[in-house]
C-alpha cells in the first residue's frame, strides 16, 4: 500500500448514493468533514499501520458520519463524562455520553489495536475479534452477541450491561474486567442519582474455556449454561451472579466471592475453591466431586442432592477388601474377582504403599498425604484426583491418567511416566502417561522418567525437574516459571508456547 491508512469498509447511507472514493485521513475528521464535498459516510473503518513501529498490529478507528446540509458531520469517540450545562447545578451523566451507535456487527475485527477505544453501546454481533486487544476500552452496554473473541485481550475492559450471550471467549484475558450491571448515574448539586439501570452483563451460553479472568468483577452477571473450564478467576467477585448449569470444570476459584450466587446444577468437579466465600450461595444439585474446598465458607450454602468426595466408615477395612478381589481381577484377566473402583472416595493419608492398583478406577479421589511409594498404578484413572503432598516415589503409573489431577507437593522422585505397551490386534502399541492440565506446582519429580508424556496446559511452576527425562513429552502451553529443569532431557520434546522458556534454555 502506498498510504499510511486505506478505507476498508464503507456504506451509503442510502440508495442511489454513489459509493465515495477514498480521501485522506487527515480530511476524515470534525474540523475537515467539509473539506470532502460530495463524500456522504455512514460508517467508516480505518486500518492504521504504525511506520514508525513495524512490529505494532493495526490499529482502528471508527467514524460514524450522516448526510446534513450537503456535507458530511462526522463523529468521533466522545469523552466518557460530558457536561450538558455548563451553568451551576446542571445534571451531567456519568459513564457513558449519548451518541450515535456504532454498528460493526458481522466485521472482521481479528488482530486489531482497539486499546482504549470508547464503543459504549457499540453493536458488534457476529464479529470476528479473534486475537483483538481491548485493554481498557469501553464497551458498556455493547452487543456482542456470538462475537468470537478467542484469545482477546480485555483488561480493565468496561463491559458492564454487555451482551455476550453466545460469545466464545476461549483463553481470553479478561483480568480486571468489569461485568458488572450497567448504570448510569445524574449529578445534581452534590448528590448523585440513578438515571437508567441497564440489564446484567449476560454471557449465557458464553464460551470463556481457559479464560484468565482474574479478579474481575462479575456481580449480578447472567451466566447460565457458560462453559468455564479450566478458566482462572482467582479472587474475583460474583456475588448474586447467576451460573446456573454452567461447566466449570477444573476451574480455578480460589478466593472468589460467591455470596448469593445461583450455582444450581453446575458441574465444578475438580475446581479449585480454597479460600472461596459460598456464603448463602445455592449449589443445589451440583457437582464437587475432586473440588478442592480448603477453607471455603459454606455458612447458610444450599447443597440439596451435591454431589461430592465421599467419607467412608472403617474406610481401611473396606479398601482392602477391594484391593484383594482386584489383585484376583488382575491375575485372572478379568475372569474372577472385581475390578477396584474408588473414584469419589476419601482416602486421605492411606497407607497403600506396595499395592497393587494397575488398571484401578481412583478418578475424583482425594488421596491427599496418601503413602503410595512404590505402588503400581499402570493405566489406572486417575483423572481428577487430589493426590497433593502424596508420597509417589519409585510409583510405576506409566500409560496412567491423571488428566486434571492435583499434585501439588507431591513427591514423584524415579517415579515412571512413560508408556505402557498396550497388545491388540494390530501388535503392541504404547499409551503414553496423560498428564493434560495437571497441576503439579512444587512438584518434585526429579529423575522421573515422562518419555512422550502428555504435559499440555500443566502447571509445573517451581517443580523439580532436575535428572528428568521428557524425551519427546509434549509440553504445549506448559507453565515451567521457576522450575529446576537442570541436566533435565527435552530432546525431541514439543515446548510451544511454553512460559517460562528464558529459564529453560538457559538450564
Amino acid at each position: 500500500m502506498a498510504s499510511a491508512a486505506s478505507v476498508l469498509a464503507m456504506r451509503a447511507v442510502a440508495p442511489r448514493v454513489a459509493m465515495p472514493k477514498p480521501v485522506p485521513l487527515a480530511l476524515l475528521n470534525p474540523a475537515d468533514a467539509a473539506a470532502a464535498p460530495g463524500h456522504t459516510w455512514l460508517t467508516v473503518c480505518f486500518y492504521i499501520k504504525r511506520l514508525d513501529d513495524p512490529t505494532a498490529g493495526p490499529s482502528v478507528m471508527f467514524h460514524t458520519a450522516r448526510p446534513h446540509l450537503k456535507r458530511a458531520e462526522t463523529e468521533l469517540s466522545s469523552p466518557v463524562i460530558r457536561s450538558s450545562s455548563a451553568s451551576a447545578g446542571a445534571t451531567k451523566p456519568i459513564g457513558t455520553p449519548a451518541r450515535a451507535r456504532t454498528d460493526v456487527k458481522f466485521s472482521n475485527l481479528s488482530n486489531c489495536n482497539l486499546a482504549g477505544i470508547d464503543l459504549t453501546g457499540a453493536c458488534l454481533r457476529n464479529s470476528d475479534l479473534t486475537e483483538v486487544d481491548l485493554t481498557g476500552a469501553i464497551l458498556f452496554g455493547a452487543d456482542l452477541r456470538e462475537a468470537r473473541l478467542d484469545r482477546a485481550r480485555l483488561l480493565r475492559t468496561d463491559l458492564r450491561g454487555a451482551t455476550l450471550r453466545g460469545a466464545s471467549l476461549s483463553e481470553a484475558n479478561l483480568s480486571y474486567a468489569d461485568l458488572r450491571d450497567g448504570r448510569l448515574f445524574q449529578a445534581v448539586g452534590s448528590d448523585l442519582r440513578p438515571s437508567w439501570v441497564g440489564d446484567s452483563t449476560t454471557l449465557a451460553n458464553a464460551c470463556l474455556a481457559g479464560a484468565l479472568m482474574v479478579k474481575a468483577r462479575l456481580s449480578n452477571a447472567f451466566m447460565s449454561q457458560t462453559d468455564l473450564r479450566d478458566a482462572n478467576l482467582k479472587g474475583s467477585v460474583l456475588g448474586n451472579a447467576n451460573l446456573a448449569g454452567s461447566t466449570l470444570t477444573g476451574c480455578n476459584l480460589e478466593d472468589v466471592d460467591f455470596r448469593q450466587a445461583n450455582l444450581d446444577g453446575c458441574n465444578l468437579d475438580g475446581a479449585i475453591l480454597i479460600n472461596a466465600n459460598l456464603g448463602n450461595a445455592s449449589l443445589a444439585n451440583a457437582s464437587l466431586r475432586g473440588a478442592l474446598m480448603d477453607g471455603a465458607n459454606l455458612e447458610s450454602c444450599n447443597m440439596a442432592n451435591t454431589k461430592m468426595t465421599r467419607v467412608l466408615e472403617n474406610a481401611a477395612v473396606v479398601v482392602a477388601e477391594h484391593l484383594r478381589a482386584h489383585v484376583v481381577w488382575l491375575d485372572s484377566f478379568g475372569a474372577d474377582g472385581v475390578r477396584a473402583d474408588l473414584s469419589e472416595l476419601d482416602l486421605s493419608g492411606m497407607d497403600l504403599a506396595g499395592s497393587n492398583l494397575s488398571a484401578a478406577i481412583l478418578s475424583h479421589a482425594s488421596l491427599r498425604k496418601a503413602k503410595l511409594h512404590h505402588v503400581r498404578l499402570v493405566l489406572a484413572d486417575l483423572s481428577g484426583a487430589d493426590i497433593r503432598e502424596a508420597d509417589l516415589s519409585g510409583a510405576d503409573l506409566r500409560g496412567c491418567n491423571l488428566e486434571r489431577a492435583k499434585l501439588h507437593g507431591a513427591s514423584l522422585t524415579q517415579a515412571r511416566l512413560s508408556p505402557a505397551p498396550i497388545a491388540d490386534r494390530s501388535g503392541t502399541q504404547q499409551l503414553p502417561c496423560n498428564l493434560t492440565l495437571a497441576h503439579l506446582p512444587r512438584a518434585d519429580l526429579r529423575n522421573a522418567d515422562l518419555t512422550l508424556a502428555k504435559l499440555q496446559g500443566a502447571n509445573l511452576s517451581y517443580a523439580m525437574l532436575a535428572g528428568a527425562v521428557l524425551r519427546g513429552a509434549n509440553l504445549a502451553g506448559a507453565v515451567l516459571v521457576g522450575a529446576d529443569t537442570q541436566d533435565a532431557d527435552f530432546a525431541d520434546a514439543d515446548l510451544s508456547r511454553v512460559i517460562g522458556m528464558v529459564r529453560l534454555l538457559a538450564a
